[in-house]
């Protein structure tokens, strides 16, 4: 009966994204081990690098098919299959690279089984997002996107201020990358849903995309 009602669930789907990529960072930052700060840094700077190009042009693509397909169960399969792929990937190349950095270190198999296990526990979540998008009825080409420099940029500033909080804190601290790791989870959670909108663009289909009706080709 509310016609408001509805209006507030934008801006929360957009806090809990902020809070699961707070979340995803911090296990990103956190070391195998007594890695030195640098290293996670170095990892850590490798998946921002390598994640929101390849994750953001897939989803994209992906989910157009997925709005637009007769059969939606297989397209959704091929799109969550996909962002789990992507992140699992670069998640395990990181570990490797983390070994390469620090031979002497192995890698953490528990650890990097955990964040692989985080990372299949948000198929649910996923499910239900797409199918309230789809029922929604907004074309994703009709919606802005992420700006993949832009996130890179605003995720390597985070990462070049935790790298010199915790070198500054090594000295004095034990376990500082948890503390750094969590304050990570924090700001992310709390500043990402107010530089959203400056980390939007309009998709490049926008204007090319438009349906045309079936009797305006006569």
């Amino acid at each position: 009966m509310n016609p408001d009602r509805h209006e507030p669930t934008p801006a929360r789907n957009i806090r809990r994204a902020y809070a699961v990529a707070g979340l995803v960072m911090a296990l990103m930052w956190i070391g195998e081990g007594n890695e030195p700060a640098w290293a996670h840094a170095v990892r850590a700077t490798f998946l921002l690098l390598l994640l929101p190009p390849l994750l953001l042009r897939t989803n994209r693509r992906l989910s157009t098919a997925f709005h637009e397909s007769a059969r939606p169960g297989p397209a959704l399969a091929r799109l969550i299959t996909a962002r789990v792929l992507i992140v699992a990937a670069a998640l395990v190349a990181g570990a490797l690279l983390g070994h390469l950095l620090d031979p002497h270190t192995p890698v953490d198999t528990r650890a990097l089984g955990i964040r692989l296990l985080l990372v299949a526990l948000t198929v649910p979540l996923q499910i239900r997002a797409a199918r309230r998008a789809r029922a929604a009825g907004a074309h994703p080409s009709a919606r802005p996107t992420l700006s993949a420099p832009r996130l890179i940029c605003g995720k390597l500033s985070l990462i070049a201020a935790a790298l010199l909080t915790e070198t500054l804190l090594d000295p004095y601290m034990a376990n500082a990358q948890l503390l750094i790791a969590a304050a990570i989870a924090v700001i992310v959670a709390a500043l990402g849903p107010k530089i959203h909108p400056q980390l939007l663009v309009p998709r490049p289909t926008d204007t090319a995309r438009e349906p045309s009706p079936a009797g305006t080709a006569a």
